[in-house]
């Protein structure tokens, strides 16, 4: 069986990846330029308006998989797969049929398998099918989207699509890092063994999953790109109860952007000190009601930035719903975007986004030549001495943005939207970790608590009523005897976009935050490679923490088999 599965990622690696890529013409996309110019001179019903505007979007992603818990290996797979979307659009650049919702349909573009082989006749078959129906989906678009501005009585248009210049980027080849199971297997049963060692964490799973990448695209305006990339990404989830019921599910996630950039050792490290910390939240203290200063650190610190100001300064424009009540539900709609030129920051923060940048003495997976659009990307100033300069910005215009910044992140399965690359958030009031800790622990005792509050890690998902997930790891820190004690499963209560300017200090250790950033849309599923290169420790004036209102749920009647024939 192993026997096989190697020679078939050989056979997938060479025939998949070198044959159109690399071969002297790419017969993928020649099939896609000649697809498109088709469309574009040909396609039209009668008495009615034929496209302005035709694009195309094709992903190939060959891979290897496998999953293990315990010390043993459970799954193992490897795939080849190949997916494209078709865009046309009915109008003009003024007003157009795109972003507008009036169904669920609307809310994702139109994709759809296609043949893996590189035969030019089966892909462009492929193509004029999709074509076809994006162009019908388009007609009725338009004439509901007309009708929506016309009921409204909208005045201000501000435009569907920017100006930019033709771009073409095609990268002849890739540099891929070399696929081997073998290894990877014992990498993961290496891992998942690590959880032996921790009997109040009911299960576990390490997964890996090293994809080859290529895309493709090309547009009406005589844009086009073809880049190849490759993703490796180490996945560890876990399941537990606490001592009184409630339950926690949560992960950990490793991202590079090949095998060269992973250090096993530095990762058997980081997955034991998770196990251990989740492990030791077993027994933990009830929160009835804090308020008072608290630490951010670690993956918390990054997910702070992240869903306070990355991506309130994302997902801009909003696209227009034929129910506008049902938007907020489908659609996360960013907070900071009118607020350029206003404070959002304290003084000594910073902010800049260049996707360009590879490492920061690890792999930066944020970091593109042109974005989504065919659009390629600079250094983007965001924050300077605390007020906001910039936001993300695809070729969707709205009144103050006329112009793409390169910042246009979509996937197959999503609509391209404005997303960040590779964020840099940099401090003026930089103190060693140390300093940091004396800081907060004055600042408790100036309030006469007992303890002050340390967050190691939050949800990275949250309900559409709130501006940041609630806390999975945190710690009481006893300000006599500086004691870490686990909190119970809790919530932040009305925290918001002020938490951003109640920053009192960062710690003087950057670190890099890799992670998947979701699309704003609810029931997409896209996701974009994201960096946040960031103070791993940051000082929060003030939150407010509360019990729960979840429920308990009923522990296993037995204990693990594993743990009980050991005590």
């Amino acid at each position: 069986m192993k026997n096989k599965l190697k020679f078939f990622i050989a056979i997938l690696f060479v025939t998949f990846f070198a044959g159109g890529a690399f071969s002297r013409e790419d017969q993928v996309l020649k099939a896609m330029k000649d697809e498109l110019g088709r469309t574009v001179s040909k396609l039209k019903l009668e008495n009615l308006s034929k496209p302005y505007f035709v694009s195309y979007y094709v992903g190939d992603s060959s891979g290897y998989y496998a999953g293990a818990s315990f010390g043993d290996l459970v799954s193992e797979n490897s795939s080849v797969y190949r997916s494209g979307k078709a865009e046309v659009r009915i109008g003009e650049k003024k007003f157009d049929s795109s972003n507008f919702i009036s169904n669920f349909r609307d809310y994702r573009p139109l994709n759809r398998s296609l043949p893996i082989s590189d035969d030019y006749d089966s892909v462009r078959k492929s193509l004029w099918l999709m074509s076809d129906e994006a162009y019908k989906i388009a007609l009725e678009r338009y004439s509901q989207k007309d009708a929506y501005r016309k009921k409204k009585d909208i005045k201000e248009i501000y435009g569907d699509v920017t100006e930019e210049a033709p771009v073409e980027y095609l990268e002849s080849s890739g540099k891929f890092g070399k696929i081997e199971p073998e290894k990877y297997r014992e990498w993961i049963k290496k891992l998942s063994s690590i959880f032996k060692k921790y009997p109040n964490i009911q299960d576990s799973d390490v997964f890996l999953n090293y994809s080859l990448i290529t895309k493709r695209f090309v547009n009406s305006e005589n844009t086009s790109y073809r880049t190849f990339s490759s993703e490796l990404s180490v996945s560890v989830f876990l399941s537990m109860q606490n001592d009184e019921g409630f339950r926690i599910n949560d992960s950990k996630i490793f991202l590079h952007n090949n095998p060269a950039g992973l250090d096993l050792d530095r990762m058997e490290k980081e997955v034991d000190e998770y196990a251990r910390s989740m492990n030791e939240a077993y027994n933990s203290e009830k929160v009835d009601y804090y308020v008072g200063p608290a630490l951010f650190e670690g993956q918390a610190a990054g997910e702070f930035f992240n869903q306070l100001f990355v991506r309130n300064i994302s997902f801009n424009p909003k696209p227009w719903a034929d129910k506008d009540e049902w938007l907020k539900y489908y659609y996360e709609i960013p907070k900071l975007n009118e607020r350029i030129g206003k404070r959002i920051f304290p003084a000594f923060i910073s902010a800049y986004d260049d996707p360009s940048e590879t490492s920061f003495g690890e792999d930066l997976i944020g970091n593109y030549k042109v974005d989504s659009e065919g659009v390629k990307p600079g250094r983007l100033e965001l924050v300077k001495k605390g007020k906001l300069e910039h936001i993300y910005a695809s070729r969707v215009p709205d009144k103050s943005i006329r112009k793409s910044n390169g910042h246009g992140r979509g996937t197959v399965n999503s609509f391209v939207t404005a997303s960040a690359g590779n964020v840099f958030i940099n401090s003026e009031k930089a103190l060693p970790y140390k300093e940091l800790l004396g800081k907060i622990t004055a600042m408790g005792k100036e309030q006469e608590l007992e303890y002050v509050v340390v967050v190691k890690k939050i949800a990275s998902y949250k309900d559409s009523e709130k501006l940041i997930g609630d806390p999975v790891l945190a710690y009481k820190l006893n300000l006599k005897t500086m004691k870490r004690t686990p909190i119970n499963i809790s919530e932040f209560d009305g925290m918001g976009l002020r938490a951003l300017r109640d920053i009192a200090a960062t710690g003087d250790e950057k670190m890099v935050y890799n992670f998947y950033q979701s699309d704003p849309y609810s029931y997409t599923g896209g996701q974009y490679s994201t960096s946040i290169i960031c103070p791993s420790s940051i000082l929060i004036q003030e939150i407010e923490l509360k019990k729960t209102d979840k429920k308990t749920d009923k522990k296993p009647y037995l204990p693990n088999p594993y743990f009980s024939m050991r005590d």
